[in-house]
């Protein structure tokens, strides 16, 4: 249905050049999908034989592929036709564009990780990238927006240009057939005047293309009176820029769509670079690094992806490629804004420039080599983040303007050496040497990564207290065990309430255990909200969990092998995480921890203490401390200096505003070194802790008593909370009042951005497939909102 109506609108778009060539007019007397398929192409036909170019997108093939119910036939028709009334000169070519843009199946954006993006944030990239002389290459290019407005940007720096030299430094290339011959159009569009005009788009997947491999692209002009169609051969070239907005699906959900493909990718990135990438990575890491090996010296990247590798820890591969092979320019995220409606996840702008190669295959001097280097080193990396829309940074002017406010944002950024901030935008630079330094281990003699995004979302107090407690820090890890609860495959199995337990007459061995003589319930906590304070009482827990450690030979004659077998008839011994144990139905052995962690967190930071020995389900994390007084971890973990730490050095690649952290970054978190301390001090922490666990924590802005960082304090604080914070922040570590004052504002701050940076979009409605009858109407309502600004 897409394919139809990109091509009938571009048939009525070519008739502004191409007078011969007739209206469409579909017949009263076709009825069948098989005789409009046979009418069409007859337009379509003649459309080849009088332009003597684009038979990729009149091919009959494409039409023949797509089945067409007859039930909506008549509704087709009435679309088609509809088109015939408007005349087409009238339609700016720009406006054109868009409404091929708004053409893209919503079903198919996801399934490829396609998401198209908007036209302020790939300018900005294409600003960074593009030079007049340059050659640009979009490898996931979808509609063709990058392309688009590189044609718009080349058009600016080089007016004087032909058009078909201007298509000649544009190349694409997309998986999707559909998005190919979409962006095929939408450059041909810029001007259908020239005859040589024939896009260099290719229908490929990215991970089949390697620099210099020759590609059959269809000639510029052919006889109209041959049949068959001749082909040349265009080798693909080194680039000066690669830009795009590559796929954001994961390696799992690819699997789904091409078997084996993340196997051929990582053979692909192996054999170029000699590197792995970590399991867990989306395909968009990937296109970084292939893309890396079409780039010429000094070339430009310029990426909007998802942000989670600044933080996560796969990020590593990435950051360790980056710093390696290329010069950083320029880190880019909206601290207000998400840049895609549909998409689940934050974003960020990455720029790059490409330097000293350190591949096996270069033969480069060595004093080239160390001289390259050092200027590589010698980078400053700007980490930004923009605190208004990019629309006013951007204003939707006229092209010269526009592209002239785009330049001076750019070299606004580039030419900022020290830490700047305003009320528009903050730069924060890094010297390149340093990010390699801080990821570098000296032990392991291996780059192991580190959270950059803290470069862009620190506010200034984050480094403040870094400094005056440099010697105070240590990663959790250091002084406690983190463990993730039970992830059971089968919830409903394992966990039961008593009434359940009752009614299968299960035996007590396996859903209690002997605890100083006496038998105790296998306590579980399924969720956070099941507990009214820091400290959990097990008489507000619903569900007992199963702990079953025998052979079903050694249960012969037991209730708990008749619920067992009832398992199986429901099939849960066949869920994976249930399959991959030697019993499936075994949870092994556990310890619960003395304190836990919340899996997601939204705007509420809490740390609860587990005297009563309660297990814990996956939402939740176990906390196992290695000194001999375990309240003190749990009093500092419940502190606002850990919110603080814990937002900055969060990632943020869930769009819609939670925060979701795994046991290696949990474990990652600095917290004071409870060993550094003194008496007084611990027995402060303790006693303070002992206070709080009569009450009950709220949200960050209910802790703190202010919703925004202006309403914030020290008096609007909870009385129980600034005596934890005020020992920790004031006795500890020597923070001014002031300073005090400026972690508050920054947990609110960060906390109350993040949430509101989710909403700064609504969710499309995900629907079951287009109305054909809705999607015709909204097009020909649009043609006639666009047409009536006419005379």
């Amino acid at each position: 249905l897409y394919l139809f109506i990109d091509k009938i609108l571009f048939y009525n778009t070519l008739k502004i050049r191409y007078k011969k060539l007739k209206g469409i007019k579909i017949s009263k007397s076709v009825k069948t999908g098989l005789e409009l398929k046979k009418e069409l192409q007859k337009y379509f036909n003649r459309a080849e034989i009088v332009t003597k170019d684009y038979e990729t997108i009149f091919v009959a093939n494409f039409i023949e592929a797509i089945p067409v119910p007859d039930e909506i036939v008549f509704t087709l028709k009435y679309f088609i036709n509809g088109f015939s009334k408007y005349d087409f000169s009238k339609l700016g070519f720009r406006d054109i564009g868009r409404i091929f843009d708004r053409l893209i199946p919503e079903d198919k954006r996801h399934k490829l990780g396609q998401y198209f993006t908007r036209s302020d944030v790939v300018d900005l990239i294409n600003g960074f990238c593009i030079r007049k002389d340059g050659t640009i290459v979009d490898f996931g290019c979808g509609a063709g927006t990058f392309l688009v407005r590189g044609y718009a940007r080349l058009k600016n720096l080089y007016p004087e240009k032909e058009h078909n030299d201007l298509l000649a430094q544009l190349w694409g290339v997309d998986i999707s057939k559909f998005a190919a011959h979409l962006s095929t159009i939408s450059l041909a569009i810029r001007d259908l005047s020239e005859i040589e005009n024939y896009p260099r788009v290719f229908c490929e997947d990215f991970f089949d293309i390697k620099p210099k491999i020759k590609l059959d692209l269809l000639p510029k002009r052919y006889a109209a009176t041959r049949l068959d169609r001749m082909y040349v051969e265009e080798k693909f070239p080194l680039v000066d820029a690669v830009v795009g907005n590559p796929p954001y699906t994961r390696q799992e959900e690819l699997e789904d769509y091409i078997p084996n493909y993340k196997q051929k990718i990582e053979r692909v990135i192996k054999k170029e670079w000699k590197i792995k990438i970590g399991k867990r990575a989306g395909i968009h890491v990937y296109f970084f690094v292939h893309g890396a090996s079409f780039l010429k010296e000094k070339g430009r990247f310029g990426y909007i992806t998802s942000n989670s590798w600044l933080d996560v820890d796969y990020g590593k591969y990435l950051q360790e490629f980056f710093l390696k092979h290329f010069k950083i320019i320029t880190v880019i995220e909206s601290k207000i804004e998400r840049w895609f409606a549909d998409a689940d996840v934050n974003t960020a702008i990455t720029i790059l420039e490409r330097c000293y190669p350190e591949s096996v295959e270069d033969e480069i001097k060595e004093e080239e080599k160390k001289r390259k280097r050092e200027e590589r080193d010698k980078n400053l990396v700007k980490f930004v983040q923009l605190k208004v829309p990019l629309t006013e940074l951007i204003p939707n002017l006229n092209e010269e303007e526009r592209w002239r406010a785009i330049d001076d944002l750019i070299n606004f950024i580039e030419n900022k050496n020290e830490l700047y901030e305003d009320e528009r935008i903050r730069v924060y630079p890094k010297l390149q040497k340093e990010l390699w330094k801080e990821g570098y281990d000296e032990e392991k003699k291996q780059y192991i990564g580190s959270k950059w995004g803290k470069y862009i979302r620190a506010p200034d107090i984050f480094f403040k207290v870094l400094e005056k407690g440099k010697d105070l820090f240590v990663p959790l890890k250091e002084v406690a065990k983190i463990r993730r609860g039970f992830t059971t495959g089968a919830n409903e199995f394992f966990y039961l309430t008593e009434e359940d337990i009752k009614k299968w007459g299960i035996e007590r061995e396996f859903w209690m255990h002997k605890e100083n003589g006496k038998w105790v319930p296998n306590y579980v906590i399924k969720s956070p909200r099941e507990c009214t304070s820091i400290v959990v009482d097990p008489k507000d827990l619903k569900y007992r969990v199963l702990m079953i450690h025998k052979d079903k030979k050694e249960l012969k004659g037991t209730n708990i092998l008749r619920y067992i077998e009832m398992g199986e008839e429901q099939g849960f011994h066949k869920r994976p995480t249930c399959r991959s144990r030697r019993r499936w139905y075994d949870l092994g052995e556990r310890k619960p921890g003395y304190g836990f962690w919340i899996y997601i967190i939204n705007d509420r930071y809490i740390t609860y203490l587990n005297k009563r020995g309660v297990y814990v389900d996956c939402e939740l994390f176990d906390i196992y401390p290695k000194i001999d007084d375990p309240d003190v971890i749990i009093a500092l973990l419940n502190s606002s200096l850990t919110s603080l730490f814990s937002e900055v050095e969060a990632r943020l690649g869930l769009g819609l505003g939670a925060l979701k952290k795994q046991v290696y970054e949990i474990a990652r978190l600095l917290v004071l070194n409870p060993l550094l301390l003194t008496e007084v001090q611990v027995g402060k922490l303790k006693y303070v802790l002992n206070k709080l666990s009569r009450g009950s924590i709220g949200s960050v802005f209910e802790e703190i008593g202010a919703s925004s960082p202006e309403e914030v304090s020290l008096d609007k604080v909870k009385p129980d909370r600034r005596e934890l914070d005020k020992i920790i922040m004031e006795d500890i570590l020597g923070l001014t009042e002031e300073e005090e004052l400026e972690v508050y504002r920054a947990v609110v701050d960060l906390v109350k951005s993040r949430i509101e940076k989710a909403k700064s979009v609504k969710k499309m409605k995900k629907g079951k497939g287009p109305d054909p009858e809705i999607l015709a109407e909204g097009i020909l309502k649009e043609l006639e909102l666009k047409l009536k600004k006419f005379p």
